[in-house]
Parts: C-alpha cells; structure tokens; sequence
C-alpha cells in the first residue's frame, strides 16, 4: 500500500507542474515523449533530462500515473487522484441522471433491510443500516451540488465561448446537457416521478419505526432516525431546486438556438427560392406586390416567427399572364394586338427614361397584368438596352403598384 503521506507530500511539491497536466489528461492519456515534452517546458531551464526522468519515475512509483491497459508507453493520471486534483480546482463534471435514480433504488432497497432489522429487533444491524442510509442520502447530496455546479459551468461556456461560430455549434453543449440530464431530470422529479415515490417510502418506514420505538422500546437513538428523516427532505429540497436552476440557465439558451434554427431554415429556403426563380417568386403574404404604403416597423418576436413559418411552408401557385394576341372583355380598341406592334411603339418613343410611366401614358385604362406583362416583355427585349431605377409607386386603373421599373434606350449598332 502507498503510503498517503508520500502523495500528499509529492502532490504539494509538484503541483505547479500537475496542474497544467491536468488539462491535456481531461482530454486523454499522454505518451512517454509528451510527457517529456511537457516537463522540459515547465521545468527551469537548467534541468536535465535526468530530472524529468527521475520525476516521472517518482510519480509512477506513487501511482499519481498509471500506465495504460496494452499501452505501457502511455500514462493517464490515477482515477482517485485525477478526482482529487479536480475537486481542488474547483471543476464540476455533469453525471447522469441515472446515477440518481440509481441511488433511491438503493435507498428503497436500505428502507426494506431497517425495517427487516426492527421486526426482529436486531438493534445493532438497524444501526448499521442507518448510518448507511445516511451515507447514501449525503452521495445524492453531493452529487446534486456538483451536478448543479456543472449545469453552472455549460451555461457560462455557451455565453462566452467565440461569437464567430454558428449559434447551433456554440450552443451544441447546451442542448446535448437538456436532452440527456435536464429532461429525464424533470420526469424523475416530478411530483408522481420516480424520485417523490421513492422518498416517500424512505420516508414513511422512518417515520413508522420511531412511532414504533415508543410503542415498543428503543433500539437505536431516535436523533439517529431524525437526522436521517430531516436529510432525506434536504435531499429532496434540493433536488428541486437544481432542476429549477437548471431550467433558468439552460432553457432560454435552448429557446435562442431552437428560434435561431427556424429563422436560419426560413431564409435559407427564401433566398434558394430567390437564386432559381428570382424576386416575384417569394411568397405574396411576405412581400406583397400590390400594396398600400406602410411603416417601415419590424413587427414583434411572433410576427417575425410568423413570417418565417410562411416562408418555410410557401407554396408557389402558378401565374397565368395574358397573351398579347388574346381579346378580353372591355379591351381598349387602341391596345396593340401583337408584340411587334408594342415593341416597334416602343422603338419609336425611345429613349425611355421610364418604362413603367411610358406604359401607363400609352394604356391609362389598361389592366395590371395587361401592363406588367408588357412591362416584363418590353424590359427584357434584347434591342434595348436597360438601367434599373429606384422603387416606387405606379398608380394603374385597379391597383396601386411597387415596382424599380427601368430607363430604356437603343442598342449601338454593331
């Protein structure tokens, strides 16, 4: 058996070179040569590799490092110890829920052994099993507080970690933490979970044996069974509160990565509908054509979400423009009956400083599609040549229309 005095006294001495070793064992084990590495780096510069060599030989001796399991050329610091040096720099590792659960099991299962031990008033056995409860009920304890802490710990990585990355990735830690301990914790500790049921029954077989000690004669000291009574609702105070505490850090981290998700889907499938079918083909609930003129506010967090949705679940319906040689109820006798007979008009009114204006000046009764479609006909002629203007409102017989609308002029020969 190493002696602890030894440890202790080699864990005070080298710590300042223990410490940073300790980040890269976290990560995993260390070859001989990074070992050597590490040393030579921290150690003043008149060391020797004799030191370093007569240094890790003194730490394996001490069992502080461990070689690997069919891996003799690489070292992991000792399990107890790697906890010890841990618990010193104050770091947290989130367990499992599980663990948890695994631990009331036990405590029922302790319940049943007091229980069987006061039925055949086996005085000492009900004592030992006591003491034992009380050790478990102080594990759950200890385990809540770390777990709380390492809750504490992820929160505070998400927030300060590097703005640059995508939200998804910074908050990958977060939403891993929710779904494998958060979540399960919630069902366990719900008030008709596994953890109140298990209490309960701790608690009632406590509460019988010390009405049964006045009944029948003491066995054990009954400030024994209520220390033990009033840690178990510790326990139980205090698994409430870290699963409250663990909702108020993590859950609107969650939310802010869940909304950011939908808003990302949403703007990517606009601007994938934009790249392939251009503007007009995004939906006319989130950018109307035919409008009124309206404030330039935002809107709140929910008409924001509701845009979004909008977006995601957008369905195109096809758009039917007139043909140009086609009649229709109510045509203007003067409306060209063929391409060439607008687009020639168009030649000989050229330049245009305003194709959208010009149209309206040569049909003031025409309908709207009648017009976009010439609008959409003419500016896209291959014997002009066009300059896109700012937005703004056209006024046609039926609506009132917002459009960059373009200036038209010839092309040069040749």
């Amino acid at each position: 058996m190493i002696d602890p005095k030894r440890v202790l006294r080699a864990l005070a001495e080298h710590w300042a070179l223990l410490e940073p070793l300790c980040e890269h064992f976290d990560a995993g084990t260390l070859s001989l040569v990074e070992l050597r590495n590490q040393l030579t780096a921290q150690l003043p510069p008149q060391s020797t590799p004799v030191d370093v060599t007569a240094l890790l030989d003194q730490w394996i001796r001490l069992d502080i490092l461990v070689p690997v399991a069919k891996s003799p050329n690489r070292f992991e610091l000792n399990a107890q110890i790697h906890d010890f040096l841990a618990y010193l720099r104050r770091e947290h590792r989130l367990g499992l829920c599980l663990e948890i659960e695994a631990y009331l099991r036990h405590l029922e299962r302790l319940a049943g052994y007091i229980q069987d031990a006061f039925e055949v008033r086996d005085g000492n056995d009900l004592a030992r099993q006591l003491r034992l409860l009380d050790m478990r009920v102080r594990d759950v304890l200890k385990k809540l507080g770390n777990d709380e802490q390492a809750l504490m710990g992820v929160a505070e990585r998400a927030k300060t970690s590097d703005r640059q990355i995508p939200l998804r990735q910074r908050y990958a830690e977060v939403l891993a933490t929710w779904d494998e301990y958060v979540e399960p914790m919630i069902q366990l500790v719900a008030a008709d979970g596994a953890f109140e049921q298990g209490v309960r029954r701790v608690e009632q077989v406590l509460l019988k044996l010390l009405g049964e000690q006045q009944r029948l004669g003491q066995l054990v000291d009954d400030d024994l069974l209520l220390r033990t009574h009033a840690r178990i609702l510790e326990m139980q105070t205090t698994a409430q509160l870290t699963l409250r505490k663990a909702r108020e850090l993590l859950l609107p981290l969650r939310e802010e990565a869940r909304r950011h998700n939908a808003v990302t889907r949403g703007a990517a499938l606009a601007l994938s509908v934009i790249r392939k079918k251009g503007i007009d083909a995004v939906p006319q609930a989130a950018m109307p054509l035919f409008s009124r003129p309206q404030s330039n506010f935002l809107g709140s967090a929910s008409q924001v979400e509701a845009y979004v949705y909008a977006l995601a679940r957008f369905e195109a319906k096809p758009n039917h423009f007139p043909k140009a040689t086609g009649k229709r109820k109510g045509d203007n006798p003067r409306a060209p009956k063929t391409a060439r007979e607008m687009i020639e008009r168009c030649e000989q009114s050229l330049p245009l400083p305003d194709l959208m204006t010009w149209l309206l000046e040569q049909e003031p009764e025409g309908a709207t599609d009648e017009l976009l479609y010439w609008f959409s006909r003419l500016s896209r002629e291959g014997r002009f040549q066009r300059d896109r203007l700012e937005r703004q409102v056209y006024l046609t017989r039926e609506h009132e229309i917002s459009i960059s609308s373009y200036a038209l002029v010839g092309r040069p020969n040749g």
